[in-house]
């Protein structure tokens, strides 16, 4: 069973569909251009705009929205929710920096809004095949896991430069922990502002959510979080094209069903303080091999009375 036997799925998914629910209705009452719901998109005010090339000349398209003067300069951004089922937020040993990824997985655990949100990944896969012609047929792996439908949203730490002048931005904190990305450096890599995810958590202000800046290290499995990012499609090494969720922040919106279960697995496996039984330990019991016990009784056979006659006894 996903996230363990302590893990109240049904808690979860209770929460889960209301907080989609929830920001579905937003999005209809505020409907935005350049930030949207992943579970009320609306494509037709959309362009596919081709980036620059990165990372061995790779070709790269991203979803753009049309304002109003009709001048394209950002991209569109999603918003999801999902529960966290894969975490890979802290750099490990790899061997190539272009491997170096910071990817999560987020799954819906049974919430029907989750799996109906997620089927908007299809307009979007038809959009850009539109855009890229019937010679390209680019494809948005969604997968499934323990009966859940999954979507994976990542994004590489690094850039290589190739000789282009691009602004290196500082990483967050706790994003390198251990400083594995300096040796990078010297190789033509640079972390760019394509590159950065942001991480929070969201708290309760005086009349309105609050967003705490946090550590990559304070997410759980099973926690419920919102992604945000941008959807673009790139070539691969075989020239096939790969459509993804590039991530741009992680935000943790519900922690408590991952701590209740990691609580619960503490107290399974720490073991009840043992019961010690006191043994009673009598000094007559054992023999001093340094007494004498022949002599000590030749000592009371000996004894003589010389201070005079018994008490009792008449002296003839």
């Amino acid at each position: 069973m996903q996230f363990g036997k302590h893990y109240d799925r049904d808690g979860a998914a209770n929460v889960l569909q209301g907080l989609i629910s929830c920001r579905i209705e937003e999005q209809k009452h505020a409907p935005g251009q350049d930030v949207q719901y992943f579970g009320n998109i609306n494509l037709d005010n959309t362009v596919i705009h081709e980036g620059a090339r990165q990372n061995g000349g790779r070709r790269i398209w991203k979803l753009a929205a049309i304002p109003a003067n009709g001048v394209i300069e950002h991209e569109m951004t999603f918003r999801v929710h999902g529960v966290l089922s894969k975490i890979n937020l802290v750099p490990g040993e790899i061997s190539q920096a272009s491997a170096l990824t910071q990817r999560v997985e987020i799954v819906g655990i049974g919430a029907a809004a989750f799996d109906d949100m997620i089927l908007n990944t299809k307009l979007v896969t038809d959009s850009f095949r539109r855009f890229l012609g019937p010679q390209h047929s680019p494809e948005w792996n969604i997968g499934e896991g323990y009966g859940d439908i999954r979507l994976n949203c990542s994004n590489l730490y690094l850039t290589r430069a190739h000789g282009r002048d691009y602004e290196e931005i500082p990483f967050g904190p706790g994003v390198d922990p251990f400083g594995k990305f300096a040796k990078y450096k010297a190789q033509g890599y640079v972390h760019t502002a394509a590159n950065v995810v942001r991480y929070f958590r969201r708290g309760v202000g005086q009349d309105k959510d609050v967003l705490y800046d946090c550590f990559p290290a304070n997410f759980r499995a099973g926690d419920i979080v919102e992604v945000q990012g941008n959807i673009i499609a790139f070539t691969t090494k075989d020239n096939a094209i790969k459509i993804v969720f590039q991530m741009n922040a992680l935000t943790l919106e519900d922690g408590t069903f991952s701590r209740a279960a990691e609580q619960a697995r503490a107290r399974e496996h720490v073991a009840p303080p043992a019961h010690i039984e006191l043994k009673r330990k009598n000094w007559y019991e054992e023999e001093d091999e340094d007494m004498d016990v022949g002599r000590t009784r030749r000592k009371f056979k000996d004894l003589r009375l010389v201070d005079g006659p018994s008490r009792g006894v008449d002296k003839q």
